[in-house]
Formats: structure tokens, C-alpha cells, sequence
């Protein structure tokens, strides 16, 4: 049964996303220079720490995905994970921060590695359940629309906290060592407090249906068979091409403002204008998604990123600077969408997989897409790193003429790329409010025994059209 979805449950659900947007947030901007500056790891070593965590995500998070699918407690199949959260997410964190003082650079290495495994997994194991999660509240495509939102806001309200607050706090502290400790410590707190609130104040629908024991066979037939849903492949399209546009883009950002624009005093405060810009245009993109779907409206959002991307070109370090801050509000307005919409879709993609599996994976899609986009995000920062050494640039120094220009295309022009493959690939995506409608009607008539002779052509057809298959070969 459906239950009412009210304003402080939208509270509660949204705010296991400040774990979510500001914890990585932290690790991106922090980690490494803690690692060689503070506690003396050399920079070889440091990278290894990163690239071993990327490759137990890769076996963690698909993995998730499934046991979360097929888990049985008290607590649901998702809710129980969150508990473990409440144990586990404070202590993880703050152990990445322990400044270990030691000459043996093996020994500094293995335990950062594990600091960072351990961080890994109990990041995996609460936030792939946490974005199954919205599937399981709520049928309505509104009501799951609104959960995005929430959890979207409150993801951009972390990452202002997490851009702003952590090297105030480090900075409060005249040995750095302890600044970094009590950083971790207070942030792994602030992190770990939402998902009281997250279990109090989320449910999922009840699912009475028989699962078989999990076994090895079907955890990897579980993973192949996502792409036979033709909406999920062009969606992870949409989600790869728009995120990894982000990446290049605010991997390049500081270099563009600190070589290129020649002020570096405005890294914070155009970073925060951006994020600034993200959340102030997310109630726009929730009520468009929900009258004209999710292809026109990532469509709509991501041309905004693009026209404020190319107005860069007429940037330099002469430009005034509220025309920057202006460039970077419009950056930010368009963003918002290419990094809401994937999410908000997908439990629109997992209630097509159950009109041709039968089943409810939502686990399953939500632990793909992490997979997918945590490998895709190493290989794109590796090939950033790849491209900055082609054209020449030497940290610390005063670049050539030719560096700069070729840093302000690669600045520019990689991200719009990605852009304008994402938008066609949303021109093909079908699923709207309409088509949505149609297909939960139909997945509602299957689900209580109906003949597949009795089906409307009109559902009929949008069920071929957002599954790729026969309808004959659907609800198998």
C-alpha cells in the first residue's frame, strides 16, 4: 500500500545524502596533500591508496547492490544498512585523519589503504541501499521526484559545508597533525547523526514475494541482464556523459583560475557561488521533471552549462569580477540538472526492469551506477592528469603562452563535448510522466494476474517502447 509522503519525511530521506555529496567532497579536496604533506607518504604511495579503494569499489558496490536486493530483516532489505551506518560511518571517517608519525613508508601506506577500504565499505554499504531506497517508498513518479529533490539539496547544502568548514577547523588547531584529527572526528560525526533520522523517518512498501538464496550464479546474471533495458543503457549514457563533464570540469577549474585568469583568490568563493547556483535552480528542474520528464529537462539544464562553458572564452584576468561570478552562478543553474536527473530517474528505470524481469532490483541498478561511476571518474581523472602533461604544464611555475591556450580549450571544450553527447542521448530517452503512468498501470494489471492478451495497444506499445523487447517477451 501506498503510504502519505510528508514534509518531514522528505527531511528525513534527504539528509543521508550530506554523508553522500560531502564526504568524497572532503577526500577529493583534502586527502592526498594529507597523505604527502602531513603525514609523509610519498606521492606514488598516496596515489596507490586511491587507486586500491577503486578497485574494492569495483567489487563492493555491485555486490551491495544484490545482497541489499535479496536481504531479509525486521527493518526491510535497505533500512537495516542504515543502522550499520550508525556504527560504523563516525569511526570510518575519522580513521582516514589518524596521523600516524612513522619513517616506514610500507607500513604508512597498508594502513591508509585499509583506513580507505574500511571508509570504502561502509560508504557502500549504506549508500547503495540509500539510493535503492526512493524505488522502494513510493510508486508515484511526483512523490519520487520530490525525494530526488530533497536528497539532491541536501547533497549541495554538505558540499558548502564540507568547501567551507574543514580547513577552518584544521586551522583552529597550531599542530596540524591534530587539526586533521579533530577534523575527521567532528565531520564523522556530522555525517553519521542524519541516518537516525534517515531510518525514523523512511519505510519501504512491503514486499511479499519468495526469494531464492543467493548464490554466485545469479549475483552475475543479475548484473548482465541490466542491459537489456534499453531506457537504463541510454539513461547510463546520459549519467556518464554529463558527470564525467563535471569531473574534467571542476578538476581543471582551479588551474583555469590560478594559471589562466591569474586569481586564485577567488577559488572558494566561485566554487561556492556554483554550488550556490546548483541548489537555488533544483525546485525548477523538480517541477519541470515532473510536467515534461526527464529528457527535456536534463536537455534544458545542460545547454544552460554548455552556453555558460563556452562564455568563458571571454574571460581573462582583466575580466571584472562579478562577470566570473555570474559565469559560474550560470554554471552551476545548468549542472544542477546533469547531476539530478540521472538519480531522480532512476526509480523510474527500475520499475522498467520489473515489467521485464517481474522482480524489484533496485539494488542491483543503484549498485551499476556506482560502479560505473566511480571506474569512469578514475579513467577520466587519469586521462585529465594525461592531458595536462601534453600540453606542457609544470606545477608552480609561470606557464607559456602556449600552455595557457591550450589549458583554457582543454578547460572548455572537453566538458562540452561530453555535454553535447549527453543531450543526444536524452533526445532518445522516453520515459515522461505520461509514458510512466501507462507502464505502472500496466506493471499493476501483471502484478495481479492479468492476461497479456487483455493489454491496451497503447500500453502495449509505450511498454515496447521504453524496454527495448517485445511485449510478449516481458514480465518474464
Amino acid at each position: 500500500m501506498q503510504r502519505e509522503l510528508r514534509f518531514r519525511n522528505l527531511i528525513s530521506y534527504g539528509v543521508g545524502d550530506f554523508f553522500g555529496g560531502g564526504s568524497f567532497f572532503i577526500i577529493g579536496t583534502l586527502f592526498l596533500i594529507f597523505l604527502t604533506d602531513v603525514v609523509g607518504l610519498s606521492p606514488l604511495s598516496a596515489g596507490a591508496v586511491l587507486i586500491v579503494g577503486k578497485f574494492w569499489d569495483a567489487i563492493s558496490d555491485p555486490f551491495m547492490g544484490y545482497i541489499s536486493d535479496n536481504t531479509r530483516s525486521r527493518f526491510g532489505r535497505r533500512r537495516l544498512y542504515f543502522l550499520l551506518g550508525l556504527l560504523t560511518i563516525g569511526l570510518s571517517f575519522a580513521s582516514l585523519w589518524y596521523p600516524i608519525k612513522s619513517d616506514n613508508n610500507t607500513f604508512l601506506f597498508i594502513y591508509y589503504m585499509f583506513a580507505y577500504i574500511f571508509f570504502s565499505s561502509v560508504f557502500t554499504m549504506v549508500m547503495v541501499p540509500y539510493s535503492a531506497l526512493n524505488a522502494d517508498m513510493t510508486f508515484d513518479y511526483k512523490e519520487r521526484t520530490r525525494l530526488s529533490g530533497a536528497k539532491m539539496i541536501c547533497s549541495q547544502l554538505s558540499v558548502l559545508i564540507c568547501g567551507i568548514m574543514p580547513q577552518i577547523i584544521i586551522n583552529m588547531f597550531p599542530d596540524t597533525n591534530t587539526g586533521h584529527l579533530y577534523m575527521g572526528i567532528i565531520f564523522g560525526i556530522f555525517f553519521t547523526i542524519p541516518w537516525l533520522f534517515v531510518f525514523l523517518g523512511t519505510w519501504e512498501l512491503e514486499d511479499s514475494r519468495d526469494r531464492d538464496s543467493m548464490n554466485l550464479r545469479q549475483f552475475m546474471v543479475s548484473f548482465t541482464t541490466v542491459f537489456k533495458n534499453k531506457s537504463f543503457k541510454i539513461h547510463i549514457l546520459m549519467y556518464l556523459f554529463a558527470y564525467s563533464a563535471m569531473d574534467i570540469m571542476m578538476a581543471l577549474f582551479a588551474y583555469y583560475l590560478n594559471y589562466y585568469i591569474q586569481r586564485p583568490d577567488l577559488f572558494s568563493f566561485s566554487l561556492g557561488i556554483m554550488v550556490l547556483g546548483q541548489i537555488t535552480s533544483l525546485p525548477l528542474y523538480i517541477y519541470l521533471l515532473n510536467r515534461i520528464g526527464s529528457g527535456k529537462t536534463y536537455i534544458l539544464g545542460v545547454s544552460i552549462w554548455g552556453i555558460a562553458m563556452f562564455g568563458l572564452f571571454g574571460l581573462s584576468g582583466s575580466s571584472p569580477t562579478p562577470l566570473i561570478f555570474l559565469n559560474c552562478l550560470l554554471i552551476g543553474s545548468g549542472l544542477s540538472a546533469g547531476v539530478m536527473i540521472p538519480w531522480a530517474t532512476l526509480p523510474f528505470i527500475v520499475d522498467i526492469d520489473e515489467i521485464i524481469t517481474g522482480e524489484k532490483r533496485a539494488g542491483v541498478y543503484s549498485g551499476m551506477m556506482t560502479l560505473i561511476r566511480k571506474t569512469v571518474q578514475a579513467g577520466v581523472l587519469f586521462l585529465v592528469g594525461v592531458a595536462l602533461s601534453s600540453i606542457g604544464y609544470i606545477a608552480n611555475i609561470e606557464q607559456t603562452a602556449e600552455t595557457l591556450a591550450k589549458l583554457k580549450y582543454l578547460f572548455i571544450l572537453s566538458p562540452l563535448i561530453f555535454m553535447v553527447l549527453g543531450i543526444v542521448c536524452a533526445a532518445m530517452f522516453k520515459v515522461t510522466p505520461y509514458t510512466h503512468t501507462i507502464l505502472m498501470r500496466e506493471l499493476d494489471r501483471l502484478r495481479k494476474g492479468g492476461k497479456r492478451n487483455k493489454a491496451t495497444s497503447r500500453a502495449i506499445k509505450v511498454c515496447e517502447e521504453v524496454t527495448g523487447i517485445a511485449y510478449p517477451e516481458l514480465y518474464q
